[in-house]
């Protein structure tokens, strides 16, 4: 790891609403900051606003870039074991909000990927992943053409400002990872997490293909 006194954090809040979810308020109040700078975004689609944070993050010399969305839980360990991997681009295992409630890591070639299953119980490198909860090394930024993200369309496919961005660091070279131990809850009609993935896969393999609240 990175001597802690040459490492300038920025956190990134992309937040168009008048308030947050007293859940994620919170888990930031409790998490180790690492002294960091916090950045807010709060005009435009989401992606825009991350471009914004990333502006902003590049301008105060910051070294590091955490994504927290405000629709997360997130540990209070999340940064100081994202940061002591030393990756240029780490998650924390996130997790789609809406049935069916799979983990956003993802295998295999761009626009051919497919989930990864089953989920490793160490770091491990993912093709892609979303930016509900990435850390990522400035530099990387440097490294690509603006805008860093951006929703594409990709034979009549949406592809989203996150998966783009992934894809966008590998084509440089750069790897992305996700700590499975680092378990983020997205916020829903109910707390979308570990146990209730696991859920879903027994209710699957009774014959069950998927189901709703």
């Amino acid at each position: 790891m990175e001597n802690e006194k040459d490492i300038k954090l920025a956190i990134g809040i992309p937040l168009s609403w008048h308030y947050v979810p007293s859940d994620f308020f919170d888990s930031c109040l409790m998490m180790n900051k690492h002294n960091a700078e916090v950045i807010r975004a709060s005009f435009g689609p989401i992606h825009e606003m991350r471009n914004t944070i990333v502006l902003r993050a590049l301008e105060m010399d910051c070294t590091h870039l955490i994504f927290l969305d405000c629709d997360m839980v997130y540990p209070r360990d999340t940064i100081t074991k994202l940061m002591a991997h030393d990756k240029e681009i780490v998650g924390a295992l996130t997790f789609k909000r809406c049935p069916e409630f799979n983990p956003l890591c993802f295998s295999g070639e761009p626009y051919k990927m497919t989930l990864v299953d089953p989920i490793p119980e160490e770091l491990f490198e993912v093709t892609a992943t979303g930016t509900g909860c990435l850390m990522i090394k400035t530099h990387v930024f440097e490294s690509l053409d603006y805008p860093w993200f951006e929703f594409v369309n990709h034979d009549g496919q949406l592809v989203g400002e996150d998966i783009n961005f992934c894809y966008k660091a590998k084509e440089k070279g750069f790897k992305v990872y996700v700590d499975p131990t680092v378990m983020t809850e997205h916020l829903s009609q109910t707390r979308v997490n570990w146990n209730l993935y696991q859920i879903q896969k027994g209710l699957q393999k009774q014959g069950h293909e998927g189901f709703t609240f």
